[in-house]
C-alpha cells in the first residue's frame, strides 16, 4: 500500500515544537494523525500477516531547506500512527523502516510505502 500524505507542518519539526502550547500543538497533532487515516483507509491495501512489515517513507520536500531525516520521521509520527490504526496494526509492527528526502515543489508531501521497500534518486518523484 502506497499513501501520498501532505507535508507535515511546521510545529510538527521537533525543532520548531518549543514555545508551541501544548493545546495548539495537541490540535495539528490529532488533525494530521486523522488526514492519514482517511488517505489510508480510502488507499487499496494487502493483507499483512504476522510480523514485521517494512516501511519505506520518501519525503519530497516544498523547498531546498536542509532537514535532518531523524526530524523528518519524528514529524510524522502521528501520521504513522494514523496509518497503523486504518490498517488495524500496531505501528511497532514497521520495521525496518527506510526514510530518504528529495527536492520536491511546493507543498511538498511524504510517499509512505507500506510492506514494500522504494529507492530513490533526486528527481524521482
Amino acid at each position: 500500500m502506497i499513501v501520498r500524505l501532505p507535508f507535515p507542518p511546521s510545529e510538527l519539526m521537533p525543532n520548531r515544537s518549543k514555545g508551541v502550547h501544548w493545546a495548539a500543538l495537541s490540535k495539528v497533532r490529532e488533525k494530521y494523525r486523522n488526514d492519514a487515516f482517511n488517505l489510508a483507509k480510502a488507499t487499496p491495501r494487502a493483507e499483512y500477516g504476522d510480523g514485521n512489515i517494512p516501511v519505506s517513507i520518501v519525503f519530497s520536500t516544498p523547498d531546498r531547506r536542509g532537514r535532518d531525516l531523524d526530524n523528518l520521521l519524528a514529524s510524522i509520527k502521528h501520521g504513522l500512527d494514523g496509518i497503523a490504526a486504518a490498517l488495524g496494526l500496531d505501528d511497532r509492527r514497521f520495521k525496518p523502516l527506510l526514510v530518504d528526502s528529495v527536492l520536491g515543489e511546493k507543498p511538498g508531501c511524504v510517499i509512505v510505502a507500506v510492506g514494500v521497500h522504494v529507492t530513490t534518486t533526486i528527481g524521482e518523484l
